[in-house]
This record gives C-alpha cells, structure tokens and sequence, in this order.
C-alpha cells in the first residue's frame, strides 16, 4: 500500500490503514488469490521451461533439417524414406520406430529401433557410456538404455537384460552403452531395427529424419518432399526445424490453456472473496463513511478508497503467490533436470500477472464502492 499513499495522498493512506484494521480477515482474502495465482505461475514457468527445453533439444539432438511423421495415429510406411532418399537434395534419410517390451524384474519399457548405419549421422546422442561407435556397430543381440532406466535400475554395461515382446518372443540384449534421452525421443533403451522387426514385430516408421546435401536450399527440397508424398501419403507431415519447434509447443499451449481455464475457475471466486470482504468491511464501518462524508469527501473519493482497498488486498494474494510459485516450479525442476528439463523465467508474462491480479481487485470493489458511495450522510451518521 506504500505506493498507493504516495501516489494518492489522503485516500491512499485510508485505505492502507483500513487494510491493517483486520490482519485475520485481510489474510485470508487475500489467500484465496495467492493459491490460484501460485499454480498459475508454476504452471507458466513450468510450461516456459518446459518449451524452451524442446527448443533446446531439438536444435542439440537433430542434425538433419527435416522431419517426417504422421499427422494421425498411425505409423509411416516403410515406401516413404526409400521415396525421399531419391528426391534431389536429399542426402540421407534416418528412420526411428518405436514398440514396446516387458523387462524381466522391471515391467513394459518403451524400445526404439534406430539403424546403426545412418542414425549417428542424423542423431547427436549424449553418451553417458559408450559413443557414435557404439551406436554404429550395434549389432541384433546388443542394446543401449537410457541413463534414467540405468540409475533407476542400476544397470551397467555389460550385463543382460531379458524381455518379452507382444509377440511372444523372449530375446536377450547384453547393454553396450548408456544414453542421456535429451529429445525424448530414445524411450527406455535401442535396438538395431532388425531386432525391432524380428523380435517385436515392428517395422512402421515413427519418424523420418532427413539431411541435406551441403549445397541444398532447405525451403526447394522441403516442398519437393511434400509434393512426392502429397499424393501416395498424406498423412505425412514434412517439418523442418522451426516447425517442429512450433508443433511441440502449440501441443504444450493447448495444455496450458485447458490449465488456465481450470485456474481461472479459482481466482474467479477468490474475487467474489475480495468483494465479499469489502462488503462486510462497509457494513461494519456505515458511521466512519458518513463522518468522513460529512467532513468533506466526497463520492468519488470513497469509491477511490474502497478500490484501492481491493488493490492492495489484491497485490498482497498476488505477489506471495508469484513467490509461491517461482518456488514450486524450481523445487519440480529439481529432479527433472537429469531429464534434460532447464527453468526458465517468462518475466514479462508474470509483470502481466501482478497487472492482471490489481485490475482484477478494482473489478471486485466495483459493487461495494458505489455501495459505499451511495450511503445516505445523515442515516450513515446515526447507525449504531
């Protein structure tokens, strides 16, 4: 309220005071705001770290300038990254595909099928133990895991895992490598794609990463890409680098938005809170309103105060709940951060919130400070 009373004078500092009149019932409004506008600001840095990691992923772990998947449900043909590698432009094509496994001692993991001879070339993989060699000389019984599923399990390299596939096969892979799954793409562990289709019966293609010849103009190969697959294919949707960045993220902002439409739920009855309190601080304060009428404020002013009265509540649910959440957001990237997971600020998105939360205390106060207004002088003046 500091800044109310300089800027505002007289009125400023009434409301100021009448705010420390009744700390309990100041607290407690003002709480309902601070716990909406906490999880909303988790919720914001969370998704801005969360995005901004995808970034970072993608621009770390894809060498390739373009990505093929499908648009649906369903995976890409086999046809579609032998059709590509002809177009002209085209370097080479590296395709991932991805089925799952029960591991004995653990339960159903995710296993990615890449192929050995092309995979280092389009993939920048962050070797915990191992290297591109590893990768390239796997072989159908060999198999890398991620790093989460090695600490998580304490796998070392070396030792065999067993498993059971969906179709009944019992395989064995003896751990070559360990990987740090940046992109999110490696699930638990790898397999050559022979392995994939023979042991899991999986040869779909999840995605289609492509590279470019040194002398190839991005914008030319990628519409020649989509027009070869136009026709044959058109579920598959060709990306590059930026798009896919922008995909991932419009998938987190659809998230974020049914969120805020939840949290908006919460922070609107924390108004009515506001209001409510208002009301019931008038009601009790009918004679202090009519003096103060009767020694020369006016209409105008009251209203003035009671709004500021709104802000300042208003400020104090949102300022402890942006403190709130700033803290739980950095306590939840602590064990994400293995995950390649980075925390990131979005400081002018959360100065709009502070905005947001003192509009939205004048909106409260909008009803009870023309009730305020509108009280009668010399009735105000005799009410016990």
């Amino acid at each position: 309220g500091a800044p109310i009373q300089a800027l505002r004078g007289l009125t400023g500092r009434l409301a100021r005071e009448n705010t420390k009149r009744n700390p309990g019932r100041t607290a407690v409004t003002a709480a309902a705001l601070m716990v909406g506008l906490a999880l909303v600001t988790f919720v914001t840095i969370f998704a801005a770290g969360l995005k901004g990691s995808i970034a970072d992923a993608i621009d770390t772990s894809f060498q390739g300038e373009l990505s093929i998947q499908s648009s649906g449900f369903s995976t890409l043909p086999n046809a579609i990254a032998a059709k590509v590698e002809k177009i002209e432009g085209v370097e080479t094509v590296s395709t991932l595909r991805q089925s799952q496994a029960k591991v004995a001692g653990i339960g159903t993991q995710s296993i990615t099928g890449l192929d050995p001879a092309t995979a280092t070339q389009l993939l920048t993989l962050d070797w915990v133990s191992g290297s591109d060699k590893t990768l390239g000389d796997l072989t159908g019984d060999q198999i890398v895991v991620s790093e989460s599923l090695a600490n998580d399990n304490n796998f070392k390299v070396g030792q065999t895992l067993d498993m059971q596939t969906q179709t009944g096969a019992k395989p064995s892979f003896k751990v070559v490598g360990i990987v740090k799954d940046n992109a999110g793409l490696l699930g638990s562990a790898v397999v050559t794609q022979k392995a994939l289709a023979s042991d899991f019966g999986t040869d779909g293609d999840l995605f289609d990463f492509v590279r470019l010849a040194p002398d190839a103009n991005l914008e030319t190969v990628q519409a020649k890409v989509t027009d070869a697959l136009e026709k044959g294919f058109p579920t598959a949707e060709v990306l590059n680098q930026d798009e896919l960045k922008k995909k991932q993220e419009n998938q987190v902002n659809q998230l974020l938005g049914l969120v805020y439409a939840l949290l908006a739920l919460a922070i609107i009855v924390s108004l009515f809170g506001i209001a409510n309190t208002l009301a019931l601080s008038i009601h009790e304060r009918t004679r202090e309103l009519g003096m103060l009428r009767a020694i020369g404020m006016s209409r105008r002013q009251v209203r003035r105060m009671i709004r500021y009265e709104a802000v300042i509540i208003a400020l104090i649910g949102a300022i402890l709940g942006l403190v709130l959440g700033i803290i739980f957001a950095a306590l939840m990237s602590i064990p994400l951060a293995d995950e390649g997971f980075t925390l990131s600020y979005p400081i002018p998105t959360l100065i709009l919130v502070m905005i947001l939360a003192a509009l939205a205390g004048v909106l409260a106060a909008i009803a009870p400070a023309r009730r305020a207004s509108k009280l009668n002088v010399l009735e105000a003046l005799s009410y016990e």
